[in-house]
């Protein structure tokens, strides 16, 4: 049975999943960033066993590229060291991803070729300290969070800075150890403040225009000891407006806002005002193509999943870290990390409530 998110005049349906657990091939280690190609072509980066997974939205493998190798001197990229943080596409659908451990943007062609590096590490203008978040803008320009100097970046595609604003600290405007970033069709940009719980929205010469989300982190035992989300249970519970070290954040074509609240495991979904509608904790019913060939082929592995306990535990997230929303075929895809898998979901806009007095 389909699963689907009702908020006024649009739902989420849950279409499928993508993925499972393997460290090469016909599987993801910690997907950590998806961008979306032409022909429903994703592109997945793995955080650990350092890679890109290629495959189509219905799960055809194409290809894995990128693999970190250990280090020769005078040619460091790709390496086993690599700490991917996430993954874009430009306009010619290149491949660029950001690696925290070297400070630097790494760029492929669509065919895995490796194309070129560029990032210094620093914390003056234009270096790269803690790169995680990248969102392109409509000039094909490249935007990149500064997570360690809590800065947003604009840089050419190869590199040239052109710009930037943030400081760290709390108050209105100012990002403490910010990850992920988008940009809506107006060209105003959202920053996941990780560090302030909250998600801000800026003018991109850098204003300050909205906050979504409270500010408050929730989510965690009365003794700030294990967070109550890993209990699977009482993060339904927890204010959609108190987040708890936000991740991810995209934005689709209406001006709805979609934020991944890593701590509490779910993605909380605001309208364009910044008023939750919404939240997501995953629906992971049944199985991918890729999980079932790895049951065929092991069937001790489905006598193993009858014996858990709780089975409606596997369908929800599990400390998932980035989303991106694909404005052609309105469709959001979520990176599930720990579970090693995209979830992805359908919206209609058109939405109508039933009328039960027909």
């Amino acid at each position: 049975m389909a699963k689907i998110t009702v908020a006024p005049g649009r739902c989420w349906q849950y279409s499928h999943y993508v993925g499972r657990q393997g460290g090469a091939g016909m599987g993801f280690t910690a997907p950590i960033g998806v961008a979306v190609g032409k022909d429903d072509m994703l592109y997945v980066a793995n955080r650990n066993n350092p890679r890109i997974t290629k495959t189509t939205l219905d799960q055809e493998f194409i290809m894995e590229f990128g693999r970190g190798i250990p280090e020769q001197p005078g040619a460091p990229f790709p390496s086993s060291k690599m700490w991917i943080t996430s993954i874009v596409l430009d306009n010619d659908e290149n491949v660029y991803t950001t690696d925290e451990w070297h400070n630097a943007v790494i760029v492929y062609n669509k065919d895995g070729e490796l194309l070129k590096t560029w990032g210094e590490q620093g914390e003056a203008e234009g270096k790269l300290n803690g790169p995680s978040g990248m969102a392109f803008d409509a000039e094909d320009n490249l935007w990149i969070v500064n997570s360690i100097s809590s800065r947003i970046q604009k840089f050419t595609k190869d590199g040239q800075y052109l710009g930037g604003f943030g400081a760290k600290g709390s108050g209105e405007g100012e990002l403490d150890m910010p990850w992920g970033i988008t940009i809506d069709n107006q060209g105003d940009i959202y920053v996941a403040d990780w560090n302030n719980h909250r998600v801000q929205k800026f003018s991109p010469d850098g204003a300050h225009l909205l906050t979504f989300g409270s500010g408050k982190r929730t989510g965690i035992s009365p003794d700030g000891g294990t967070p109550y989300s890993h209990t699977y249970q009482s993060h339904v519970a927890v204010n959609p407006n108190d987040l708890n070290h936000p991740t991810g954040v995209a934005v689709d074509g209406d001006g709805d806002v979609y934020v991944v609240d890593w701590m509490n495991e779910r993605v909380v979904i605001f309208d364009a005002k910044a008023d939750p509608v919404a939240t997501l904790r995953g629906d992971a019913t049944g199985l991918s193509k890729w999980a079932e060939l790895s049951i065929a082929a092991n069937p001790d592995m489905e006598k193993a999943r009858r014996r858990v306990k709780t089975p409606e535990i596997q369908n929800y997230f599990r400390m998932p870290v980035a989303c991106t929303f694909d404005r052609a075929s309105n469709r959001l895809l979520v990176c599930d990390t720990l579970r090693s898998r995209i979830q992805v979901y359908h919206k209609d806009d058109d939405y109508l409530d039933p009328q039960f007095n027909l």
